[in-house]
């Protein structure tokens, strides 16, 4: 028979709900303090495990492969972490790319002439 004096009362101990107030905070703290997510350029190379992944999409709209893949990634950049390598993981997204270029260039009715020297005292008319 279980003594059910020596355990907490499951009505008071578990909530109905997570509190999630200040978890980012706690957990950043914690997380900047022990610099877990620092990269240490002054390692050894065979101690760094680097992921060079390209912006998610430059032709079309972000979809559920996007995340399929970012999360394999992702997987496995925590688990070279846990074993001890000093992870290199830059994560970006390219939101001002080739399409936001075309739009505006379609927009406008303008396009660049890549072959142009660049000017550092040209001024748009």
């Amino acid at each position: 028979m279980t003594d059910t004096a020596s355990r907490p009362d499951a009505q008071t101990s578990i909530p109905d709900r997570p509190s999630l107030e200040g978890l980012e905070e706690k957990w950043d703290g914690v997380w900047s303090e022990q610099q877990l997510y620092a990269f240490d350029e002054d390692t050894t190379r065979d101690q760094v495990f680097s992921v060079d992944t390209p912006p998610p999409t430059a032709s079309g709209s972000l979809h559920i492969g996007h995340v399929f893949g970012y999360s394999q990634a992702d997987m496995i950049v925590r688990y070279q972490r846990m074993r001890g390598k000093n992870c290199f993981y830059p994560l970006g997204w390219d939101d001002n790319g080739l399409p936001t270029e075309r739009r505006a260039q379609n927009y406008y009715g303008v396009r660049c002439d890549p072959s142009l020297p660049y000017d550092p005292d040209f001024t748009p008319p």
